[in-house]
């Protein structure tokens, strides 16, 4: 089985001890975006500008997220992620969610015996990748 993770579940773990992750660590290829690593370290600098998190907090936090990265495999923003990204999708969705799916698309259909998880806590990209025949474990 493969987990691929969206930010929003790797934010609760980093931010708020969420153990929610536990499941998608279990499986036995961990993927996501490179867009994961951008996110997740822009919402950690923006929580430590407006005070949300101190200086020491942060860095914590980012130990944590660097930890957590060491064992994901981040797949490229490739042109044919960023083409699939661009085509229409059963539901609304932003266009984070659009990249993170288009990306799940594309690492499925070069590797087809593969059960992927789509992990998020975003109920449009669970309602979408759902609709798309992924596995969604938080919806």
């Amino acid at each position: 089985m493969v987990a691929y993770l969206d930010s929003s579940v790797v934010l609760l773990y980093i931010l708020k001890g969420d153990l929610a992750i536990r499941h998608a660590l279990a499986c036995e290829t961990i993927l996501s975006s490179e867009l994961l690593e951008i996110e997740c370290r822009r919402v950690l600098q923006r929580c430590r500008l407006i005070g949300d998190l101190s200086d020491t907090t942060y860095v914590t936090a980012v130990k944590r997220l660097d930890a957590l990265l060491a064992g994901i495999s981040l797949l490229a923003l490739s042109s044919s992620v960023k083409k699939r990204a661009m085509d229409a999708f059963p539901v609304v969705i932003k266009t984070f969610d659009a990249l993170h799916l288009a990306t799940a698309i594309i690492f499925s259909e070069k590797h087809l015996s593969e059960t992927i998880l789509i992990f998020s806590y975003d109920e449009a990209m669970n309602r979408c990748a759902s609709v798309l025949g992924f596995a969604v474990p938080l919806a």
